[in-house]
């Protein structure tokens, strides 16, 4: 809080931001990205501004300005014109091309590779993210509408570890959920809700039993082999009722009711919760 808004002068916004983006947030990122690629690592508009212009602008690269300072006012005048969502695209396209895995800025140009990894930058544009009350961050290259740094733990667990668990259905349910969370400007909420419970019934069958229909038999069969408590069994076996019922969320046809982001949110929160609880009891019973 700065000084002025201490002492009631002005006051401090507070409104975190979901669908909009403040000119405060978008000059930060900007401000970000002139560090990224024209400062103390040196100079990479000659090798990002064609990356973007090719990959995700789509723009012919010969009609391209010839210099590095005309390159950067190219992708300056382009990232400053771009819907609210758009610049979080550009952002998040940057973040996957940095990451090792990527075709990218580093394995298109492995003479002069950018020495900041996919993780660090996710680590930074969080901290942007975070001090502008943006309504995002960043998890596995995905930037997703959750803040809270104990729901932000668990699902980035869940993203990270599943699938080094050999869980890697689980974890690919996990990460399609928050691509349909994070979906802007529409947000699919409904199909979120089914891909996050998808997880636990992948890591139950996977794991207990693929016998019977549905999740109970398997999480039972799981709660016999790894020591279950019974309790958080039975509660998200009544959690996935609602979400299979005829009022719940598989089946929309007949099913009114609004999901929301709330909604949304706190499944896909508790799936990735239960899924690290469900992986690290398998583990220690030798399952995994």
């Amino acid at each position: 809080m700065r000084f002025s808004d201490r002492i009631g002068v002005t006051n401090q916004k507070m409104n975190i931001q979901l669908d909009s983006m403040s000119n405060e947030l978008q000059n930060s990122l900007w401000n970000y990205l002139l560090e990224l690629y024209d400062g103390q690592y040196g100079n990479y508009w000659h090798q990002i501004t064609p990356h973007i212009a090719k990959y995700f602008r789509k723009y012919p690269v010969d009609e391209l300005p010839i210099y590095d300072f005309q390159k950067r006012k190219w992708l300056k005048d382009y990232f400053f014109n771009l819907q609210w969502y758009d610049v979080y695209n550009l952002i998040e396209f940057i973040v996957k091309e940095h990451d090792d895995s990527c075709r990218t800025i580093s394995s298109s140009y492995r003479e002069n590779t950018h020495p900041i990894r996919s993780q660090k930058l996710e680590s930074i544009f969080n901290s942007i993210l975070e001090r502008e009350l943006s309504g995002f961050r960043f998890i596995g290259h995905t930037l997703s509408p959750i803040t809270e740094q104990v729901e932000l733990d668990e699902v980035q667990k869940a993203v990270q570890e599943l699938r080094g668990k050999g869980l890697e259905g689980a974890r690919k349910h996990i990460q399609t959920s928050l691509d349909l969370f994070s979906k802007r400007p529409n947000p699919d909420y409904r199909n979120a809700i089914k891909e996050a419970i998808s997880a636990i019934e992948s890591i139950a069958k996977q794991l207990g039993t693929t016998k019977g229909a549905g999740l109970a038999p398997a999480l039972r069969a799981l709660e016999e082999k790894a020591g279950l408590h019974g309790s958080l069994r039975s509660a998200f076996e009544k959690l996935y009722g609602y979400s299979s019922d005829e009022s719940g969320i598989r089946h929309a046809i007949l099913d009114e009711t609004e999901v929301g982001f709330e909604e949304a949110k706190y499944m896909i929160v508790s799936c990735s919760a239960f899924a690290n609880y469900l992986a690290t009891k398998a583990a220690k019973a030798g399952l995994l």
